[in-house]
Parts: C-alpha cells; sequence; structure tokens
C-alpha cells in the first residue's frame, strides 16, 4: 500500500492472497460480511498501480469500444513480461477514465470487477477502513455475505 491507496495487484497475486487467508484464517474478521456499493465515483482508477488485462479481456475491452485488437494495445495498453496492462495517464489515472467514468465500466477486467474485495484490503479490518477513507462505497449499500465475497474475488 503506498500513501495514495493499495497497488493495484496482477490477478494471481489476489487469488494468491484470498487462498492465504481462507487458510491461516478460516474464521476472517469479515466473516460477518463487508458493505460496499460502487458509486461510479472513479477514485478507485486514480490510484498508482497495474491493472492486468487476459486475452480473453482484451477481446471484450476491444468489442465494447468497438476498435480491433491491435488499436486497443495500441492505444489504450501496454505489453509487458507477462501480458497486458491499462496504461495510465500521466497523472497516474486509468487510461479507461474520462472525468470521474469508467468508459468500459460494463466490460472492465476482473482486476477492477473484484475490487475493493482484494487480497491487500481484506488483510485486517484497518486496511479495509484505510480503504474507506479513499473509496466513499464501503461500508454503504449492499451487504456482500464472506461467500459473497469470495466468489467476487474468484470468479
Amino acid at each position: 500500500m503506498d500513501e495514495n491507496g493499495p497497488l493495484r495487484k496482477p490477478f494471481s497475486y489476489q487469488l494468491t492472497g484470498m487462498v492465504h487467508i481462507t487458510k491461516q484464517n478460516p474464521e476472517p474478521w469479515y466473516r460477518e460480511g463487508l458493505r460496499f456499493e460502487c458509486i461510479r465515483c472513479g477514485r478507485c482508477c486514480r490510484s498508482q498501480g497495474i491493472v492486468w488485462v487476459s486475452p480473453e479481456e482484451c477481446s471484450a475491452i476491444a468489442d465494447f469500444l468497438g476498435v480491433s485488437q491491435d488499436v486497443l494495445i495500441r492505444d489504450y495498453l501496454l505489453e509487458c513480461e507477462h501480458g497486458f496492462v491499462l496504461r495510465d495517464h500521466l497523472d497516474m489515472s486509468c487510461v479507461m477514465l474520462q472525468g470521474d467514468r469508467c468508459i468500459i465500466y460494463p466490460a472492465r477486467p476482473h482486476q477492477c470487477r473484484s475490487y475493493p474485495f482484494w487480497a491487500e484490503i481484506l488483510e485486517s479490518r484497518d486496511a479495509w477502513l484505510s480503504e474507506a477513507s479513499r473509496c466513499p462505497g464501503i461500508n454503504r449499500g449492499r451487504l456482500w455475505s464472506f461467500r459473497d465475497i469470495r466468489e467476487r474475488m474468484l470468479k
């Protein structure tokens, strides 16, 4: 975590974290569930970090934007050793953020869909509350059960 919030981690990290949480602590601190409702404010898209995009997600995003995968890769993604990541603007916000809105919200990557249920945010109540100071959707809206949270992380 940095002063701007948790670094966006690759999905494999989230899975590893979830396995660690459930094996090490079958009764996590959030066993009664957590409240979260995305209000589409875009704050989670403005922190330093990396959003990994799978080949399937590349295809879905390109289709949603109505562009070829070549155009998607050229204009919106960076290729790295382990695949593709979304580019950031100079201010570190996600390239898919325009104003306060994600332009690919219905087709956004799993990593974005699973926020705020990331291993580093669920690590402790303090980490959750720290993230809540940045995300106005945390601790409001729908009550997500432990099972809901686990399923959202693993989808």
